[in-house]
């Protein structure tokens, strides 16, 4: 293994606590690697828009993947340098299934999250907190017509499905993958299904950042926690899950870290980029 010159990790469930912060140790430790010239990769299911503003003021942040690998975002130029959309004609005939469904759903695109306005009203209904209803609600945009809107947008980055009734969702993940084989059914909480475009996943963003950079991808370490991250670990010159990843996660990583409460992320890079 050479030197890690990229370091990429998810934040819900694992560069943020329960609480929804990074510690100060954590901050630390990834202001240190940066100080090292590891470039410091967020990678995460949100849009640009949606990530917490504590990414954002890290000043040595200046690349992010976000919408699971839809949009690989250059933070210092202020562009996008590659995007993967579901099709405006498929991202339509996906809603209009999930329109059947007992769940309530969303689409981004162009950067913005849209939502049919009595689901908008409904969120509780199926949010596993406060912080998610906050969150979901901040920013999606109410529409009376979504399949207009994603139609004239020319296609969806990500598009989302929420509930609360466990065994609907695990069938959902399951069977849906068979139905549209050109997408990708993953998640990221336990209350949602995230859906993108088969070429938009974190594993293949962090491929496409590592090549555009001139970085090697067994110079890369990744860590997260969720099924949306299993190509990430796979594809990383290290894998890194968290002690409260899924078992999913866990079973295809090289290293096993702390939970997201103890500093995970700053333990694995303290092991792997600190002590070579």
């Amino acid at each position: 293994m050479g030197r890690i010159k990229l370091i990429a990790f998810d934040l819900d469930g694992t560069l943020f606590n329960d609480k929804k912060e990074v510690t100060a140790g954590t901050f630390e430790t990834l202001e240190r690697a940066a100080g090292m010239g590891i470039e410091i990769v967020p990678c995460t299911g949100r849009f640009w828009e949606a990530i917490p503003e504590s990414i954002k003021a890290m000043k040595f942040v200046r690349y992010v993947i976000s919408l699971n690998g839809a949009a690989i975002f250059d933070v210092k130029e202020m562009k996008t340098l590659a995007e993967f959309l579901i099709p405006s004609e498929r991202a339509v005939t996906l809603l209009k299934v999930f329109d059947e469904l007992p769940v309530i759903y969303d689409a981004v695109a162009n950067g913005k999250g849209y939502m049919k306005r009595e689901h908008y009203e409904r969120l509780a209904e199926v949010m596993i907190g406060e912080w998610q209803v906050k969150v979901v609600k901040d920013h999606r945009i109410p529409v009376d017509d979504i399949f207009d809107v994603i139609a004239k947008a020319g296609g969806s980055q990500k598009m989302q499905m929420y509930t609360l009734d466990a065994k609907l969702r695990e069938n959902l993940l399951s069977s849906l993958p068979h139905v549209f084989p050109k997408a990708l059914f993953t998640s990221s909480v336990p209350n949602n299904i995230e859906i993108n475009d088969l070429k938009a996943n974190k594993g293949e963003g962090l491929k496409f950042l590592a090549d555009y950079l001139g970085i090697p991808m067994e110079s890369t370490l990744a860590f997260g926690d969720g099924l949306n991250d299993i190509r990430m670990i796979q594809n990383a010159g290290i894998g890194v899950a968290m002690a409260n990843a899924v078992d999913e996660v866990k079973g295809i990583a090289d290293y096993v870290t702390l939970d997201c409460n103890h500093d995970g992320v700053a333990e694995g890079i303290k092991k792997f980029c600190f002590r070579q």
